[in-house]
C-alpha cells in the first residue's frame, strides 16, 4: 500500500473516532437533560403533593370531626382524607402529586382539637383602665369609652358626660344606668370621692359598680365576678386582666435584643450585618470602608460630618441590621427607611428627621427631637425624650424602662396606632386628637385640654389635670407590640406526623 492509501485510512479512522466521541457526548448531554428534567418533574410533583396536604389542613381548620372520607383536588394533586377513629377527630391525609410522568405521595396524620385563639388585649382600647385609682380634675366626656379603677376614684369633681362613639347623644352620669365607671370587686383599700351628678357611681366611700379586678388580687382567692370585657361570671383569675410592662421582653420579642443591652445581645447572637464604633458622626476609615463594601466608589470627603450623610443614604432602604457600639446622631434633614439599629449608647435626632419602617434599640437613651416617623419602633433602657413637633403615624412604638413624657402627636394609619410604654410613669402633654395607646407600670398623667383617642392602661393610677373639657374616645386600632390575650378556643388540625 502506498503512502497516500495509508493517509486515507488513518484519516478515516480519526474521523470515525471523533464521530464516536461526538455521538457519545451528545448521548451524554441528552441523558443529562433527561435526568435534569426528571429531577425537576420529581421536585415539582413533591411540591404539588405537599400543596395538597396544606389544602387539606386549610379545609379541616375550624372543623371538630370528619364523619366520612373526603376527596380534594387542585392543580396537579389529589387528596384523600380518611377518618382514623369513630370520633372522626383523627384523620389521615394522603396527597398524590403529579408532574409529567413523575409522582409523589405525601402523608400526614392530624388530630382536630381546640387551640387557644389570641387577640390584642381588648382592655387597651376601651378608655382608661387602672390597677390603682383614677383622679379627674376638670370635666371629661366619655365617647364610647369607659373608666375602670381597681382601687376606685380619688376625685370626680368636674362634670362627666357619657356620649356615643361619635360624641353625640351625651348624657350626665345620673342619666345612664349603669354608667361606664367601675371599680374592682373584692379589692381592699378602695376609695370613691365624687361631687354633683357624679355621686351616682359611689356607694358611700367605695365604687358602686364593680367588676373583676384587672390587676389587683382580691382578698378572696375564690372570688367570682363579672369579667370587665365579656360581662360573664368567672373566677377572678380567669377574667381579662392586665400585666406589668416589660420593655426588655417587648424589645427582645420584636428585635431579638433586650432594650437594656442591645449592642451586646446583637453581637453575641450574630445579628449584625454591619458594625460601627459610632455614627456620631463616626470614624472616617469605618465610614469609607462601608461605602466601598456597598459598591460606592469615587473621591470621598475627609470630613466625617460629610461622610455620615453618604453612609445614611447607603443605609436607606437597605434592610440592614446596624450595630453601633457607642452613639448614633442623625443630622437634620435625614430621611431613612427600612433599617434596624442596635446601639450601645444613645440614639439622637437633631432637627427634623423622617423615618419610615426604622427600628431602634438603644441601651443608654433615645432623643427624638422633631422626628417625623411612620411604622417605626424605639426601645431603650435609658431615658426617652421628644419635642412638641414630633409626629408618629401607624404601627409605631416608644418604649422605655424609665419614666417618660410624651410631647407631640400620633395619627392613625391603616387602623394602626402608636404605643407608648414605660415601666415607670407616663406624662402626656400631647397635642389634641392624638390617637395612641399608653401602658405604664406606674402612673399616667394627662395635662391640658383636647382629646385622647385610644386607651390608657396603668398599674399605679391615672390623673387628669387642667380646666376645660377633655374627651376620651374608644378605639379598635391595633399595635403589634400590645399584649395579647386568649379570646376562646377554635378547633384546628394539629399535625401528629408528616412525611
Amino acid at each position: 500500500m502506498n503512502r497516500k492509501g495509508i493517509a486515507v485510512v488513518v484519516a478515516l479512522i480519526g474521523m470515525t473516532v471523533i464521530l464516536m466521541l461526538s455521538l457519545a457526548m451528545v448521548q451524554s448531554a441528552l441523558g443529562n437533560l433527561k435526568t435534569g428534567s426528571d429531577l425537576l418533574n420529581r421536585a415539582q410533583a413533591r411540591q404539588r403533593a405537599e400543596a395538597g396536604v396544606d389544602h387539606a389542613l386549610a379545609y379541616l381548620d375550624g372543623k371538630t370531626a370528619l364523619s366520612a372520607p373526603k376527596t380534594l383536588s387542585g392543580q396537579g394533586y389529589q387528596v384523600t382524607l380518611t377518618p382514623q377513629n369513630p370520633q372522626g377527630d383523627e384523620i389521615r391525609i394522603e396527597s398524590q402529586g403529579q408532574m409529567g410522568l413523575a409522582r409523589h405521595t405525601a402523608v400526614a396524620v392530624v388530630r382536630l382539637q381546640p387551640v387557644p385563639a389570641q387577640a390584642q388585649n381588648p382592655l387597651f382600647g376601651q378608655g382608661w383602665i387602672s390597677g390603682g385609682r383614677i383622679t379627674i380634675n376638670g370635666g371629661v366626656d366619655l365617647w364610647g369609652s369607659r373608666l375602670h379603677a381597681d382601687q376606685g376614684y380619688a376625685n370626680l369633681s368636674g362634670q362627666i358626660g357619657v356620649c356615643d362613639s361619635s360624641g353625640q347623644n351625651c348624657k350626665n352620669l345620673n342619666q345612664v344606668n349603669p354608667p361606664p365607671i367601675t371599680g374592682g370587686q373584692g379589692v381592699t383599700d378602695t376609695q370613691c370621692n365624687a361631687s354633683g351628678n357624679n355621686k351616682v357611681v359611689c356607694d358611700g366611700s367605695a365604687p358602686k359598680y364593680k367588676v373583676c379586678p384587672v390587676y389587683q388580687t382580691p382578698s378572696d382567692p375564690n372570688l367570682t365576678c363579672l369579667d370587665a370585657v365579656t360581662g360573664r361570671q368567672v373566677r377572678w383569675d380567669q377574667a381579662t386582666r392586665i400585666r406589668k410592662p416589660d420593655v426588655d421582653a417587648i424589645s427582645k420579642d420584636r428585635l431579638g435584643v433586650r432594650a437594656s443591652s442591645p449592642y451586646t445581645d446583637a453581637t453575641t447572637n450574630r445579628l449584625c450585618d454591619v458594625r460601627f464604633t459610632s455614627l456620631d458622626p463616626g470614624n472616617a476609615g469605618e465610614l469609607t470602608q462601608f461605602l466601598l463594601s456597598r459598591g460606592i466608589s469615587g473621591s470621598f470627603p475627609q470630613d466625617v460630618n460629610q461622610l455620615l450623610p453618604l453612609v445614611l443614604n447607603a443605609l436607606n432602604g437597605s434592610g440592614l441590621r446596624v450595630c453601633v457600639q457607642n452613639n448614633v446622631t442623625l443630622p437634620g434633614g435625614t430621611s431613612l427607611g427600612n433599617v434596624t439599629f442596635y446601639v450601645g449608647g444613645t440614639f439622637q435626632v437633631n432637627g427634623t428627621v423622617t423615618l419610615n419602617g426604622v427600628s431602634v434599640a438603644a441601651g443608654s437613651g433615645i432623643n427624638l427631637g422633631d422626628l417625623q416617623t411612620t411604622d417605626s419602633r424605639f426601645y431603650t433602657g435609658g431615658t426617652l425624650n421628644l419635642n412638641n413637633g414630633a409626629t408618629f403615624r401607624g404601627d409605631s412604638t416608644l418604649a422605655s424602662r424609665q419614666s417618660l413624657t410624651f410631647n407631640g402627636r400620633a395619627d392613625l394609619l391603616n387602623n394602626r396606632a402608636l404605643l407608648v410604654v414605660s415601666e415607670g410613669d407616663i406624662t402626656f402633654n400631647g397635642r389634641a386628637d392624638t390617637h395612641a395607646f399608653l401602658w405604664a407600670g406606674g402612673t399616667i398623667t394627662f395635662n391640658g385640654t383636647g382629646a385622647f383617642i385610644g386607651g390608657a392602661v396603668s398599674l399605679g393610677g391615672t390623673i387628669r389635670n387642667g380646666g376645660g373639657q377633655f374627651y376620651i374616645q374608644n378605639s379598635n386600632a391595633l399595635n403589634s407590640d400590645l399584649p395579647n390575650t386568649e379570646t376562646g378556643t377554635r378547633p384546628r388540625p394539629v399535625v401528629l406526623s408528616r412525611r
